[in-house]
C-alpha cells in the first residue's frame, strides 16, 4: 500500500508539474493556478511523508538502543566547550587608546554628510527651477503649435473640401480638393 500511494503522489507531482507548463505556456492563468495548488499539496505531501518516515526510523533505532544511564554532568560539558573567539582590538577594554570610537564617529559623519548633501540638492533645485521652465519655454516658442487649428472645422468639413479658403486645408484633405477651383 505505502509502494501505490508514493507511486500515485510522484505521478501527481510529475502531472500537475507538467500542466502547470503547458497552461502558463497557454497563458491560461486561472487553470496554472489551480493545478500549481494541486503540485504544492503533493510536493508538501510528499515531504512530509519523508520527515514523517525519517522520524519513525529515529525512534525505532533508540527504542532498540536504549540511551546509557551515564549522562555528563552539564557544568562539565560548559567547562569542555570551546572559549569564545577573540574580539577585535578596539572592543577590548583593556586595550582603550581612542580607536573604539572609529566605527561610531564614521556612521555618525556618514549620516550628517548624507544630510548636508539632501539639504544641498533641495535648496538648488528649489532655486533652479524657476530660470530652468523660462529657458525651456524660450526655446520652445519655435517649434510650438500654431494658434489656428490644423484640421478643419466640423462646418468646413460638411461643407466640403472645395469651399475651404485655406489652401493648406485644402492640401491636408487630400487630391481631390486641390484640384477643384474654390
Amino acid at each position: 500500500m505505502k509502494k501505490l500511494s508514493w507511486a500515485l503522489a510522484v505521478v501527481t507531482l510529475l502531472a500537475s508539474g507538467g500542466y502547470v507548463l503547458v497552461y502558463v505556456y497557454r497563458w491560461e492563468w486561472h487553470r496554472a493556478q489551480l493545478v500549481g495548488i494541486l503540485f504544492l499539496a503533493a510536493l508538501v505531501g510528499m515531504c512530509t511523508a519523508v520527515v514523517l518516515r525519517r522520524l519513525n526510523r529515529l525512534e525505532a533505532a533508540t527504542r532498540s538502543h536504549p540511551p546509557t544511564g551515564h549522562r555528563p554532568d552539564p557544568l562539565q560539558r560548559l567547562r569542555a566547550a570551546p572559549m569564545e573567539s577573540p574580539t577585535f582590538r578596539w572592543l577590548r577594554p583593556q586595550d582603550l587608546d581612542g580607536a573604539h570610537i572609529f566605527i561610531p564617529v564614521l556612521l555618525g559623519g556618514g549620516v550628517l554628510v548624507s544630510g548636508v548633501a539632501w539639504l544641498v540638492e533641495r535648496l538648488a533645485g528649489a532655486s533652479a527651477r524657476a530660470g530652468v521652465e523660462e529657458e525651456l519655454a524660450a526655446s520652445l516658442r519655435d517649434i510650438a503649435f500654431p494658434d489656428e487649428p490644423l484640421v478643419p472645422s466640423r462646418a468646413e468639413g460638411l461643407a466640403g473640401p472645395a469651399r475651404s479658403g485655406d489652401p493648406a486645408v485644402r492640401l491636408l484633405l487630400g487630391p481631390s480638393a486641390v484640384g477643384r477651383p474654390r
